[in-house]
C-alpha cells in the first residue's frame, strides 16, 4: 500500500501517472478526430478538413442523447425497515429537488454524449473552497454536494489493469486561480512555496519555471492560473490534491466516503482485458467517412454535369430557328438529324446505388436509427411497426441498462454526501391532499437524519430520463382510466370517484392547452367539496361497446423498401409493376 509520506512511493505514483497519461494519448487523438467529424466543416477552422455533407455522427449522437438523457432522473429511496419509510420518502423528495437544483439533467446529457465518442466521467464531490469553473457559466457551489462532468481529455486512470474496477489510481486535472491556492488555509504551505503559476499550453510533466509568481499570465487569462489534479487512491480511500506539473508531496489529502470514490464512468461497450472501452462512434466512424466521401464525389459529378445542343454545319439554319423558338412551339427544319443534344458528366448511377446501400447499412449499424428517431413508419401495418420498435428497444436495452446503473451509482454517492453534510438545508413542502391548500414541511436538514446510511437503497426509475411526448402521456392516462373501469364499483364502495375536473386540467397541461378545463363549467369547484357517490349516474358504465374499423390505405411503402426499388432501377434491374406503382404514391 502506498505511503503518501514517503518520497519513493510518491515518485512511483507520479511515474505511473505519467505512463498512463502517455498510454491514453492515442485514444485522445481518435476522440479528437471523431469530434472534428461531429462538428463538421463549418464549425471553425479546427473542424473537419473536408466537407461533411451529411453529418451521420451528429444525427446519431442526437438520437442517442435524447433517448437516454432527455429528462431529470427520478430517484427512489427504499429501506427494508418500516419505521424508516417516512424519512426515506422525505430524503427521496430532497434529493430529487437537489438534482434539479444542480441541473444534473444537463450534466447527464453531456456525459452521455462523451460516452458516445469514448467514455463519460462524472465527479461527485463536496466543494469545500473556491468555486471551480467547469464551463463558461457552470461553477461549483462551495460547501455543497455537486456532480460535474469531467472531460475525457482531463481524466486519467491506471492503464495497466484489465478492468476499471481494478484501477489503483484515477485522477482529473483542472485549473484554478493562483491567488486562491496561495490564500487557501487547507493547502500545505511548504508545497505552495515550491509552486509557480502554470500555462495552459504547457502539457509536459515538468514544472513551468519561466513564469514568475503573479507577473506573467496566458494572453487569454486575466490572472495567473495553476494546474492541479485530484488523484483518487482506492486502497487508501483518499483523494490527494497534487500540482499538475510537480513530483513532490500533495497539497492536501481528503478522506472519501465508502461509496467508491469521486469518479463514476459511463461506457457503452467493454473490450475484454482492456481498461479502455469501445464506443458507438468508433464503430460508426468508417461508414460515416465512406458515405460522405461518396456524397462529395457525387457532388463533384453533379456539378460537372452539362447539357449542350450540337449541330452539323449543314444544319446551322435549323439550329438558329430552334434556338429562337420557345418550349412547345412548332419548328420548321430541313433535317432534324442535323441537330442533337449531348449530355456530359452527371452522377454515376452505380455510385448512387452504392451510397444508398451504405446509408442503409449505417442505419442498421446504428440500431435502426430511422425508427429510434421517429422519422417515419418502417412497415405497412401497426402490428409489424410495434414489433420493430420493440426490437429497437432491445437494441437500446444495453445502453439504457448501463446508463441507469451509472445514474443510480451517482445518486447513491450524492445521497451519501447529503447525509454527511452538516450544513445542507433544502426547504421543501408538500400538499397534504389535492386541492386542500394545506402543506406539510418535509425540508431536509442535517438533524433530521434517521437510522444509518447503509439501511437505505438508492435506485432510479428507468424511464424517468427517457423522452416521452405529451400525446404518449395522455394515452397512458387513457389506458389507466380504462384499466380502472371494471374496478370502478369497488372504488365507489370505498368512497372514491373520478375527479373529472382534475382530469381536464392535466390533459390541458400535457397538451399545452391550459384552457381545456374551461371548456366545461363544473357546478362543484373541486373534488374535495363534492358529495360521495350517488348511484350509477356518477360512475362509469358497467358495460361498453367498442367497434374497431380497419381501413387499408395504400402507401408508397417504407423508406427501406423505396430505397431498394430505387437501387434496382439504378442497377438496370427493372422493378415489377407493383414496385413501380408504389413509388408513385406518398411514402408510409
Amino acid at each position: 500500500m502506498i505511503d503518501l509520506g514517503l518520497q519513493t512511493d510518491l515518485n512511483r505514483l507520479h511515474s505511473a501517472i505519467d505512463h498512463s497519461r502517455d498510454a491514453a494519448e492515442p485514444f485522445r487523438r481518435n476522440r479528437k478526430r471523431m469530434m472534428k467529424e461531429f462538428v463538421g466543416s463549418h464549425y471553425n477552422d479546427n473542424g473537419a478538413s473536408h466537407e461533411v455533407l451529411v453529418n451521420l455522427l451528429a444525427m446519431t449522437a442526437d438520437v442517442y442523447t435524447i433517448g437516454l438523457a432527455a429528462g431529470s432522473p427520478c430517484v427512489s429511496i427504499t429501506t427494508p425497515h418500516r419505521e424508516l419509510w417516512p424519512f426515506a420518502y422525505q430524503w427521496q423528495q430532497a434529493i430529487n429537488s437537489f438534482v434539479k437544483e444542480i441541473r444534473f439533467a444537463e450534466t447527464h446529457q453531456q456525459i452521455v454524449l462523451d460516452a458516445f465518442f469514448s467514455f463519460g466521467i462524472a465527479k461527485i464531490y463536496q466543494a469545500e473552497w473556491e468555486p471551480i469553473q467547469f464551463d463558461e457559466d457552470i461553477w461549483a457551489d462551495p460547501g455543497r454536494p455537486y456532480i460535474g462532468r469531467i472531460s475525457p481529455d482531463d481524466f486519467g486512470m491506471d492503464m495497466t489493469v484489465k478492468e476499471i474496477r481494478r484501477c489503483r489510481f484515477m485522477w482529473d486535472e483542472y485549473r484554478v486561480s493562483w491567488e486562491a491556492v496561495q490564500t487557501s488555509e487547507d493547502f500545505d504551505r511548504s508545497v505552495i512555496n515550491e509552486m509557480n503559476p502554470t500555462s495552459k499550453w504547457e502539457r509536459s510533466d515538468e514544472q513551468v519555471h519561466d513564469i514568475t509568481s503573479g507577473s506573467v499570465t496566458d494572453d487569454d487569462d486575466y490572472e495567473p492560473m495553476v494546474d492541479l489534479m485530484d488523484v483518487y487512491l482506492p486502497e487508501l480511500h483518499k483523494v490527494a490534491v497534487f500540482p499538475r506539473h510537480g513530483k513532490g508531496r500533495p497539497l492536501k489529502v481528503l478522506d472519501v466516503g465508502p461509496e467508491g470514490g469521486p469518479f463514476e464512468m459511463l461506457t457503452f461497450a467493454d473490450v475484454p482485458d482492456n481498461v479502455m472501452p469501445s464506443s458507438p462512434a468508433q464503430n460508426l466512424m468508417p461508414l460515416h467517412l465512406l458515405y460522405n466521401g461518396l456524397m462529395r464525389k457525387q457532388s463533384r459529378q453533379a456539378k460537372r454535369q452539362k447539357t449542350n445542343p450540337v449541330y452539323r454545319p449543314a444544319g446551322a439554319e435549323d439550329a438558329k430557328r430552334m434556338q429562337r423558338h420557345g418550349d412547345g412551339e412548332w419548328i420548321k427544319v430541313n433535317n432534324p438529324n442535323d441537330v442533337s443534344v449531348v449530355n456530359q458528366g452527371g452522377v454515376d448511377q452505380g455510385n448512387l446505388a452504392f451510397s444508398m446501400g451504405v446509408y442503409d447499412l449505417f442505419d442498421r449499424a446504428a440500431g435502426n436509427l430511422t425508427a429510434m428517431a421517429g422519422l417515419g413508419a418502417q412497415t405497412g401495418t401497426v402490428g409489424q411497426e410495434e414489433l420493430i420498435h420493440s426490437a429497437v428497444s432491445r437494441k437500446e436495452a444495453k445502453m439504457q441498462d448501463r446508463d441507469h446503473a451509472f445514474v443510480a451509482k451517482c445518486m447513491g454517492r450524492l445521497g451519501h454526501l447529503m447525509w454527511t453534510d452538516k450544513f445542507l438545508n433544502i426547504p421543501l413542502s408538500e400538499e397534504v391532499a389535492p386541492h386542500t391548500g394545506v402543506y406539510s414541511d418535509i425540508s431536509w436538514t442535517p438533524e433530521q437524519r434517521e437510522g444509518d446510511f447503509f439501511q437505505y437503497n438508492f435506485d432510479v426509475e428507468p424511464y424517468s430520463m427517457n423522452y416521452e411526448p405529451p400525446y404518449a402521456k395522455t394515452q397512458r392516462m387513457e389506458r389507466l382510466i380504462g384499466a380502472f373501469q371494471n374496478l370502478y364499483p369497488l372504488i365507489q364502495e370505498a368512497g372514491g370517484t373520478l375527479d373529472v375536473q382534475e382530469l381536464f386540467k392535466q390533459y390541458g397541461e400535457l397538451l399545452r392547452f391550459p384552457q381545456a378545463d374551461q371548456l366545461i363549467t363544473f357546478s362543484t369547484p373541486n373534488s374535495v367539496e363534492r358529495p360521495g357517490p350517488q348511484g350509477e349516474s356518477q360512475g362509469m358504465p358497467a358495460e361498453t361497446t367498442r367497434n374497431y374499423v380497419r381501413h387499408n390505405v395504400p402507401t408508397g411503402g417504407t423508406q427501406e423498401s423505396r430505397s431498394n426499388v430505387l437501387q434496382q432501377a439504378l442497377m438496370n434491374n427493372a422493378p415489377n409493376q407493383d414496385q413501380m406503382a408504389s413509388m408513385m404514391r406518398p411514402p408510409a
